[in-house]
């Protein structure tokens, strides 16, 4: 008993160390489960001179995953690849007191938080590790939806995104490792920060600045030269650096990377992640605080060095945001390459031939037809909105995806295939990955549930949160788009790529377009130029239900424009090539902006 109080008063010092004397620094090894973690604990354990080292792993598409797992061998339900990631530096962690915080728990936080301990006894460490629960709410499933549209829905994973909250009481408690469920990405490294620094869960503005701090670096590389409009401009991407954010007592920070690692933080980096599934900025709705991020300041202090200032929180919402997932239905996808003169053309005639044989045959035999069919020809220009039976292309690879609720009438469609090599056009090579096998399409469906109804426990003890302001009637910007008058300044065009930085991402079956002014001065004349119709214009092709919606955040001079309908029901339900809409950024960076003076007196 003696030894524990000994443990837990130099625990309590070295939080006070933390507010007293030093910044906090938190490193990012892992935005999703599959991210390249091989070396990147290892880096930021050894060179990143961190307090906290903490890992995102969970997507809505990792839920279902996780659940069929879990169905099957109830004792699992987790993300094992965390033990790997953990176990090459699990000494160096003990023996620097560096934290852990992860949401590897998938559906089965205290089954990862016991299986870890298991293991850290067979390495010879002695780490507390903790676990966060009460986010799965499907053994609820009829009380949780019974007010809902979704009261009938066959849903298979039904998580509530937590808050940062639990995760601080479980390093107040004594915790070396901490592992959650679902919690919002950010909450990652704002549980951390509440701990370190004794935050009030009504200090709203450090809360908004710790959860930027979160949403900075939980894609890891991703702010660090991952996905960045200067491509190459990035060095060294085979040893990129992953992210560290060096934050003080006030909720100010920086974003860095370890030394003598390859990468870039730079204004461009961080203020792409900044933008990146972001929708209204004025309201970054998270379940400790609401973020208004419209006048956020990036300010390049060094070299690989961005401070990072201006959010503003103001009180929660009463809801939790629930993340659910169904399976409707199959999918199919085929990917073959075609070779020669017209090949677009060749290519898109054999896929459209092959669905129309499957069709005759379910008529036949009394099936449905496909629900849905996407067919694209990848180096025509299909995802710029190129018809490709225009296109002069000689080397192409066709994208047919096909939907049906029917297994068997997918198997059908994926024999069929083969019959292209020898009975059409010519140019046909081969099956990337040879016949397509059928998959579930899992419906991703978001909805928002009273907190009052969510038991959390920390370590199976009742966490009691202690805010208790809450704001029913959340902040939002101006929905009615006044664009300023389009002024010809000059008889200069350039691409948009040219004059701004782009970053897009997904959220379900929405996407969002983040723009990002290379120099200010281009802010009032590129707010003039995009407006949400040449948005919806240019990228029209994306959907004939797409809707645009534009916001501004004049403290990094960007804009966001939110894209309803784009993607095709967006993730593993989505039949097109990009359905996270990951390179709509790239395309978009091709609109040619007329009536400019030269760049240069634009730009310093």
């Amino acid at each position: 008993m003696f030894q524990l109080r000994r443990v837990l008063h130099v625990r309590k010092l070295l939080t006070r160390c933390y507010q007293d004397n030093a910044n906090v620094r938190i490193g990012c090894f892992s935005g999703f489960w599959g991210d390249s973690c091989s070396f990147a604990a290892q880096q930021l354990v050894r060179k990143g001179n961190i307090n906290y080292l903490v890992g995102d792993y969970l997507a809505e598409v990792t839920m279902s995953i996780l659940a069929a797992v879990k169905a099957k061998m109830p004792e699992l339900g987790y993300c094992p690849d965390f033990f790997e990631h953990l176990a090459p530096v699990g000494k160096q962690i003990c023996d620097n007191n560096i934290k852990v915080v992860v949401n590897a728990g998938g559906l089965n936080p205290k089954g990862c938080a016991l299986k870890l301990t298991e293991l850290l006894k067979t390495f010879g460490l002695d780490l507390k590790v903790a676990y966060v629960t009460g986010d799965n709410l499907i053994e609820r499933k009829e009380e949780v939806t019974s007010d809902s549209p979704y009261k009938n829905y066959p849903f298979n994973t039904l998580n509530c995104y937590l808050g940062a909250e639990p995760i601080a009481v479980a390093l107040e408690q004594g915790a070396d490792i901490v592992v959650t469920g679902r919690c919002v990405d950010s909450a990652l490294v704002l549980g951390p920060l509440i701990h370190a620094f004794n935050w009030s869960m009504s200090d709203y503005d450090k809360l908004a600045q710790g959860s930027l701090a979160g949403h900075l670096i939980e894609c890891g590389a991703q702010c660090t030269g991952g996905n960045f409009t200067d491509w190459e401009k990035v060095p060294d991407f085979s040893n990129v650096g992953f992210p560290v954010v060096d934050v003080d007592c006030s909720g100010v920070f920086t974003v860095t990377k370890p030394p003598g690692t390859g990468g870039l933080v730079s204004f461009g980096t961080v203020a792409e992640q900044l933008l990146y599934e972001i929708a209204d900025p004025l309201c970054y709705a998270l379940p400790d605080v609401n973020c208004d991020f419209t006048n956020v300041r990036l300010e390049e202090v060094s070299a690989n060095v961005v401070k990072v200032t201006g959010a503003i929180g103001t009180p929660p919402s009463p809801y939790y945001k629930v993340s659910a997932t169904h399976i409707d239905g199959y999918k199919a996808t085929m990917m073959a390459p075609m070779i020669g003169p017209k090949a677009a053309q060749k290519g898109y005639l054999n896929a459209m031939s092959n669905i129309e044989r499957c069709r005759k045959l379910f008529s036949k035999t009394g099936m449905d037809d496909f629900e849905e069919v996407n067919i694209e020809c990848l180096g025509s220009g299909s995802n710029q909105g190129l018809d490709p039976r225009a296109s002069d292309a000689e080397e192409v690879v066709m994208w047919c995806g096909v939907r049906h609720k029917d297994k068997k009438a997918l198997a059908i469609w994926a024999k069929e295939l083969a019959g292209s090599s020898t009975g059409m056009a010519p140019g046909f090579t081969t099956m990337l990955g040879g016949r397509p096998k059928p998959t579930p399409i899992l419906r991703y469906t978001p909805f928002l549930y009273p907190k009052s109804r969510v038991p959390i426990a920390v370590n199976d003890a009742a966490f009691v949160a202690s805010g208790s302001e809450f704001c029913e009637d959340m902040p939002s910007s101006p929905t009615v788009e006044e664009d300023p008058d389009v002024v010809m300044e000059g008889n200069y065009s350039y691409k948009l790529g040219e004059l701004a930085f782009l970053r897009s991402g997904d959220k379900g079956n929405s996407a969002n377009l983040g723009v990002i002014c290379r120099d200010k001065k281009l802010y009032h004349v590129l707010d003039a130029r995009l407006s949400s119709q040449v948005v919806l214009s240019y990228l029209q092709h994306l959907g004939r239900d797409l809707k645009v919606t534009k916001y501004r955040l004049p403290g990094v001079g960007a804009f966001n424009f939110v894209l309803e309908n784009a993607l095709g029901g967006g993730g593993v339900a989505s039949l097109k090539s990009d359905p996270q809409g990951k390179a709509i950024g790239q395309v978009f960076s091709n609109l040619i902006v007329h009536g400019l003076k030269h760049k240069s007196e634009y730009m310093s």
